[in-house]
Order: structure tokens, then C-alpha cells, then sequence
């Protein structure tokens, strides 16, 4: 389970751990089984009231060990928080030990608080929708391409995937985000999530995007941002050895739960995406998604990158390992070998790639120039490289 792999570096974390995920990833559930730490959930608004009232009174008493859940939602409590902090800093013999955990869904308004008031006091712990790993038996290609890794749509398999993904969309990326982040065109803002989902895996270009939608360069820009901030969108940058290139290069964009980005192009059935040159896209958005779980539920950033050439030769994929080793990865719906434009172009690079993969829904025969593994193989299989 999740929570006996990522919670391994909680030993030399801070006083406050933050677990930030978006909705119905499964942060309370999964808080809930540190048995000694005791809940205190602040979206029931008597709870809530009371710690706005008197945050100080009202962490009196609480035990030693507690979890704030959805925090953010009482932001009285975060100056007194730092004080409580900084006291036992200072004197560890006379003050009340700190230890607690909060969860928050809104990274727009939960990072606000937590820099203004946690600042260095603080330690982070990242939370998505399950890895293919994690569903074990329960994944096949076309459940993930609808349903994801939402916990909800498996522990309850009649659930409509449509209906809760809708529902999703609609509080989650459309009220609790736009309304944090303060977004006045929520119907620009929707349309150029659905644009930048018809585009996965493609060159971001934020201008004809915010030509499309009527809005200006910068602010397509800040919304994606915002996205990439609670756990929608994440930003894949080219690899250049000079690392102010890769931040002014167009990136792409990827969903962090691949079901998101099916519902915001309209898919209901796998059949008729099965057959549309879409699905590679989608697989690889699957790919990307598994490789980042792999590193964030270990504890570590993903270091990612994609590779293209001015000849537009492609590399879906450039993963650091650590002492400065790399795996370089091709993403296929189908398994083709890398191209001798390929092999030179990563030789180019002058790196020290110790594999070269192509993942892929399905086994197939060795090639002579990489390696196939399936999507189910890429956790097992990245450990051993580690």
C-alpha cells in the first residue's frame, strides 16, 4: 500500500507534515491509518468556527498528535501554528511537543497559507490517484483509460465513471480551484483545460490556445499553473544542458490522471478511442503518469525531461536516476524499436544513459536496440535500476 512506501522519510520530517492531493485521492483514508494520531476534520463548520474563534484555545485541546484535515479552510490556525513551532524550537523542555499532519485539497489557497505562516517549518508529502502498481489485478488498459486511479470508481465498481468524473470537474477544477485562485472567465478557464486535453503530448503553445479561447498569452500561462499546482496538469520540459533553454522551450503538458483527460475529450466507451489514433496519446499521458508515482511515492521529485532535435527527432522521455544516470524511454501503443535517428540523437546528448526502453500496453520480442516493458512492468522494473 501507499502508505507504507511514502510515508518511509516522515522520520526527518518537520514538526507539520502537509499530505496535499487533489479531492478523492484518498488523504484522510489513508491519515487514518496512523492509529495514534487522532482526526479533526475542518469542513465541519462547528469545528471549523471554533478554530477561527480561538485557534489558540482550540489547539489547547487537541492531543499531541493530530490530523488537521482540509486545513485551509481554517486559515486562523496557521499563525498559531508558527508560534507553537517556533516556541518548542526554542525550548523543547518546557513546550508541548508539535506532531501533525495536514491535508488540504486546494493547493491554491493551502500553499498561501502554509508560506505565509510555515515557511521552513513545514514538510511536504505528495498524494495522486493510485499507480498501476497499486491496483495490482484491478488494471486493464481500457478501465484506466476511463476510470483512472480514482480509489472511489474501484472500491465501487458500479459507480458511474462518467457521472463521478463529471461531478469531479465540476467542484473540484471548476468551483474550489477558480474560486481560490480567484479565475473571473470560468468558461475560458474550462475550455482551455478541454483544449490543452485534446493536446497531450504535443508542443504546448500557449498562444494559439489563448487565441482560441479569447484570452491573452498570460493568462493561458497562469491557468496552467494553477492546474499544475493542485494536481491536474504537469509540465514536461526538453532536455538541454544549459537549464535556462529548458524553461523558455515549449514543454507539454500531460494530465496526472489520464481519466481526466478522457472525460474532457468526451470519451464514455473504450471501443471507439480504442480505434482512433488518440489512444497513443493516452498511453503515453498512462506512461508518464506511472513513472512520476513511481518516484513522488518514494519521496522524491520526478527529473524528467523530453528530447527533440532541431530535426524534430523525438525522445518521449529522459529520466535522471541517480549519480547522474539516465533512462531514455519511447512510449508506443504498438512496440517499435528506437530509430537510428534516435540512437543518435541520444548519443549526442553525452550522457550516461544506462537503458534504453520502449513501454507499451503489451509484451513483445527483444529488439536490438531497447528493451519492451508493459506499463504493469515499469515500477518493478525501475527499482532495478536504482
Amino acid at each position: 500500500m501507499w502508505i507504507n512506501r511514502a510515508f518511509n522519510p516522515i522520520r526527518d520530517a518537520l514538526p507539520v507534515k502537509v499530505l496535499k492531493g487533489p479531492r478523492q485521492v484518498g488523504k484522510t483514508s489513508v491519515l487514518l491509518k496512523l492509529e495514534s494520531y487522532t482526526p479533526i476534520f475542518l469542513d465541519d463548520a462547528a469545528v471549523r468556527i471554533r478554530a477561527e474563534e480561538d485557534p489558540r484555545l482550540f489547539l489547547d485541546g487537541l492531543p499531541e498528535r493530530v490530523i488537521l484535515d482540509e486545513a485551509a479552510s481554517a486559515p486562523a490556525l496557521f499563525p498559531e501554528l508558527k508560534r507553537r513551532v517556533d516556541a518548542y524550537r526554542r525550548n523543547r523542555e518546557s513546550e508541548k511537543p508539535i506532531d501533525i499532519w495536514i491535508t488540504g485539497s486546494n493547493q491554491t489557497l493551502l500553499r498561501t497559507q502554509v508560506r505565509e505562516s510555515l515557511a521552513g517549518r513545514a514538510s511536504y508529502f505528495d498524494l495522486n490517484t493510485l499507480s498501476i502498481s497499486e491496483l495490482g489485478d484491478l488494471y486493464s488498459l481500457d478501465t484506466l483509460i476511463l476510470r483512472g486511479g480514482w480509489p472511489e470508481l474501484y472500491a465501487s465498481p458500479n459507480l458511474s465513471h462518467v457521472h463521478y468524473l463529471n461531478d469531479l470537474i465540476s467542484t473540484f477544477i471548476e468551483n474550489d480551484i477558480v474560486s481560490a485562485a480567484g479565475i473571473e472567465k470560468k468558461a475560458a478557464f474550462t475550455k482551455v483545460l478541454q483544449l490543452i486535453a485534446g493536446r497531450i503530448g504535443q508542443l504546448f503553445n500557449a498562444s494559439d490556445i489563448a487565441t482560441a479561447v479569447g484570452v491573452n498569452f498570460a493568462t493561458v500561462q497562469s491557468w496552467v499553473q494553477v492546474l499544475e499546482e493542485n494536481g491536474i496538469l504537469r509540465t514536461l520540459r526538453p532536455y538541454f544542458s544549459n537549464v535556462s533553454k529548458r524553461l523558455i522551450k515549449s514543454p507539454k503538458i500531460y494530465f496526472e490522471d489520464v481519466a481526466l483527460a478522457t472525460r474532457m475529450q468526451g470519451w464514455t466507451e473504450y471501443r471507439p478511442l480504442f480505434v482512433s489514433p488518440l489512444l497513443g496519446s493516452f498511453v503515453e499521458n498512462i506512461a508518464i503518469g506511472e513513472f512520476a508515482r513511481f518516484f513522488i511515492n518514494r519521496g522524491e521529485e520526478p527529473r524528467f525531461n523530453f528530447v527533440r532535435s532541431k530535426e524534430k527527432v523525438e525522445i518521449d522521455l529522459l529520466v535522471q536516476l541517480p549519480n547522474q544516470r539516465f533512462l531514455a524511454v519511447e512510449i508506443k501503443s504498438t512496440p517499435q524499436d528506437f530509430t537510428a535517428a534516435q540512437i543518435a540523437l541520444l548519443n549526442s546528448l553525452d550522457l550516461n544513459i544506462v537503458a534504453r526502453w520502449i513501454v507499451s500496453p503489451n509484451a513483445a520480442p527483444p529488439f536490438a536496440q531497447s528493451r519492451v516493458v508493459t506499463l504493469r512492468e515499469i515500477s518493478s522494473e525501475l527499482l532495478k535500476l536504482l
